[in-house]
């Protein structure tokens, strides 16, 4: 009597940094329907680095041989930002199914080629939503679904990452965007998901405005970056959000949703606590907070990876597909050149930004 193995997904994660092994980690040991089969990254140490904690797997410096190789089935994408939109298009071409940790590129114009890519082939391309994949937030979006807050009309959505005295975000910036793009990127897409924006059309975006200052990083203004970013957006469907990024949080990594309803409010994380524990001592009364993002969204990024196994596996739709990026990389750029400018960015009827 012989019993069928049922089949799993073979992935090989590119980037070995700290994403790209947080989440080969996640494939290896969180991911009962993948397997994981090789790790790259052009740098050696931290490719050696990435497989000593590994199970045995195909290591390599170019991302390229786990591209090409007919022994992997996807590839999760986690290296540098301004290579993600180069590697997913190489993947798709290839026939390789792809997540891919957001944003698609640093502009807009860099994320183009990614979602034509897709649209024209028969391979699963998914973007790392992450937040989509946290249980509160879902029962939020679920809450809305049962029309339980009634119409949305407001989300006012924070981001503050914890101070790093290394000044880790200084250099980070030279590659990743800036604040608006690369951090602001998760606040935009839970707008566009929670306050259902995508049924107003093409122009889903009426105007948006960003401001910014540095209160621990000046030299962040020589990129034309900030350490706090904030920004408003105004929806056609007449819905609006209010975003805050930082870099300067001292009390740990601090993220919180407000989605306001006609019929009722629901907060996400309004006590950014990592647990329950309750501490009483010569300080007062206090709970300690998540470290770091991964912390916070730990088990959302198991999610994420196992909900797009059961896309590639099962055949179902993609939940977060790269015009989801598209759409939210145009108010990410059009924020951050209001930022730069000092003035508000419209939006066309083929839903672009004006930038002047």
């Amino acid at each position: 009597m012989t019993t069928d193995t049922p089949r799993k997904l073979r992935i090989a994660v590119l980037g070995a940094g700290r994403m790209g092994l947080r989440h080969a980690r996640n494939v290896a040991y969180a991911a009962p329907r993948a397997e994981l089969v090789g790790i790259a990254d052009p740098k050696p140490a931290v490719l050696q680095a990435a497989a000593a904690e590994l199970p045995p797997i195909r290591t390599a410096l170019d991302s390229m041989d786990l591209i090409s190789s007919p022994d992997v089935d996807a590839v999760l994408i986690a290296s540098e930002t301004s290579t993600h939109a180069s590697l997913a298009v190489a993947a798709i071409q290839a026939g390789k199914h792809v997540l891919l940790e957001k944003p698609i590129a640093v502009d807009v114009e860099g994320s183009r080629p990614v979602v034509e890519a897709a649209a024209k082939s028969n391979v699963k391309v998914m973007i790392g939503f992450s937040r989509r994949f946290d249980e509160s937030l879902g029962e939020a979006k679920a809450m809305l679904d049962r029309g339980e807050l009634g119409t949305p009309y407001l989300l006012k959505s924070c981001t503050n990452d914890m101070f790093d005295s290394t000044g880790f975000f200084v250099a980070y910036s030279k590659a990743s965007g800036g604040i608006f793009i690369d951090c602001g990127i998760h606040d935009i897409d839970l707008a566009r998901w929670l306050l259902n924006t995508s049924a107003s059309g093409k122009k889903e975006v009426q105007r948006v405005y960003g401001s910014g200052t540095n209160v621990r990083h000046p030299e962040l203004a020589e990129t034309g970056d900030c350490d706090n970013g904030m920004g408003i957006i105004e929806f056609s469907n007449g819905a609006r959000a209010m975003i805050h990024l930082s870099r300067t949080a001292v009390h740990g990594h601090d993220t919180v949703t407000e989605l306001f309803g006609t019929e009722g409010k629901a907060v996400v994380n309004g006590n950014p606590a990592i647990n329950r524990l309750e501490i009483r001592d010569l300080h007062g009364v206090r709970s300690l907070s998540h470290p770091t993002y991964y912390e916070r969204f730990k088990e959302a990024f198991v999610n994420e990876l196992n909900t797009f196994v059961k896309v590639v596996l099962d055949d179902d739709k993609v939940p977060t597909p790269p015009e989801d990026a598209l759409k939210a990389a145009q108010i990410a750029v059009a924020l951050t050149h209001s930022f730069r400018t000092g003035v508000p960015v419209d939006f066309d009827e083929e839903g672009e930004p004006i930038l002047k």
